[in-house]
């Protein structure tokens, strides 16, 4: 039999990769049934994976033993992550669930996308609506631009799970699971920033916000703080040295500065690279970092470098939902780091790449273009 320590990294690994509480409920229910004594131990070890769906797991295991301390010691756990921002269905003490049967009634799900370079992310709301159906709420949001798509509609459970697996499949960023109040939240923010932004808000996000908002809880701070602790990963410089290393991995691979942003700075190169003056490869090596250094300090010495560090703290939690824990430290570490001014003798790690690539992806794309003009030029 699998102890508590095996066990729970196996409840880890499952729902970082996506499985469902009752998914994992059928080995974790049969092992709760031979051993209920150490139930109560794994009760309380399961507040360390705080999520939605490790409260349902709670729920289940409550409903499968008739144990009083293990009973005590899961509602214990249940208010305990509550108290740390997960919503957790109340328990009665007469509440039984067979083994492998699902709670009664279904419950709200939340899902969200990694960001693209822009600044945008598809976001997902789905509220059952008994006797119909469920209400599915999908929108991209923009956080320079508020709520830039949105739509809403009734489907049959098992049409939305045929949908959305294909929706995963087929799209460039994770969607991971979110908790849906925070979701709602989310859609709330964009919705202040249009108007904000004085842009016309969308009559069907208009029409859906009464439920979005019955569904929205205020948040203080990104919801990855409620799986990282901020002073772990702030107090160990290896995980900022490494934020660099951020752009190789796939849900980054797209981020650059944007176009208009970045160009002054790569005609600085490229003017600095077909010079007719001559210099010593370690002159020109020194004017490009004072050109890289510049652009750096022009462009994320204000509100770009906050904007840049709420993206890195949101893309933290879908590489933590992912299974990816390390990158998701990393990433936090950048976006700690992005709270302080700028510092030109240790130049935040992320940022210093990521202008380096940016320009370096313009030039290349510069130099394409150019020797395929050259190429349909027909010589007489």
């Amino acid at each position: 039999m699998e102890n508590i320590e095996a066990l729970m990294e196996r409840m880890k690994s499952d729902l970082a990769g996506g499985k469902t509480d009752e998914e994992i409920g059928r080995y974790l229910l049969p092992w709760l049934e031979k051993d209920a004594p150490a139930g109560g131990k794994l009760a309380e070890r399961m507040v360390t994976l705080p999520d939605r769906s490790t409260a349902r797991l709670l729920h289940r295991m409550f409903g499968a033993t008739q144990d009083k301390k293990v009973r005590k010691m899961v509602k214990r756990s249940l208010y305990r992550l509550k108290s740390k921002g997960i919503v957790v269905e109340e328990v009665s003490s007469g509440q039984e669930h067979s083994i492998l049967r699902p709670l009664q009634g279904e419950t709200r799900e939340g899902f969200g996308s990694g960001i693209d370079f822009l600044g945008n992310r598809v976001l997902w709301l789905i509220v059952p609506h008994p006797g119909r159906g469920l209400g599915v709420i999908h929108g991209v949001v923009s956080d320079r631009e508020g709520i830039v798509d949105f739509s809403q509609e009734e489907m049959a459970r098992k049409e939305f799970k045929t949908f959305f697996k294909e929706v995963k499949e087929k799209n460039p960023f994770p969607i991971v699971e979110m908790d849906p109040s925070y979701v709602a939240y989310l859609f709330g923010q964009a919705y202040q920033l249009n108007l904000e932004k004085k842009r016309a808000s969308s009559q069907a996000y208009l029409q859906a916000k009464s439920e979005i908002d019955t569904i929205k809880k205020d948040y203080t701070k990104p919801l990855i703080y409620a799986y990282l602790q901020a002073d772990d990963v702030a107090g160990d410089d290896r995980f900022l040295r490494r934020g660099a290393d951020l752009l190789k991995a796939d849900v980054f691979s797209s981020w650059r500065v944007e176009e208009d942003q970045i160009r002054p700075y790569a005609e600085e190169i490229r003017e600095a690279e077909e010079s007719k003056i001559v210099l010593h490869p370690s002159q020109k090596e020194l004017r490009f970092q004072g050109i890289y250094q510049k652009a750096l300090t022009e462009l994320f010495s204000g509100e770009r470098r906050f904007l840049y560090r709420r993206r890195l703290e949101e893309m933290a939690y879908v590489l933590f939902k992912s299974g990816k824990e390390e990158e998701a430290k990393i990433s936090l570490s950048v976006a700690i780091d992005l709270e302080k001014p700028l510092n030109p003798i240790q130049p935040n790690p992320f940022l210093s790449q990521l202008v380096m690539k940016s320009i370096f992806s313009l030039l290349t794309e510069a130099n394409e273009k150019k020797a395929k003009e050259v190429s349909l030029i027909v010589k007489p």
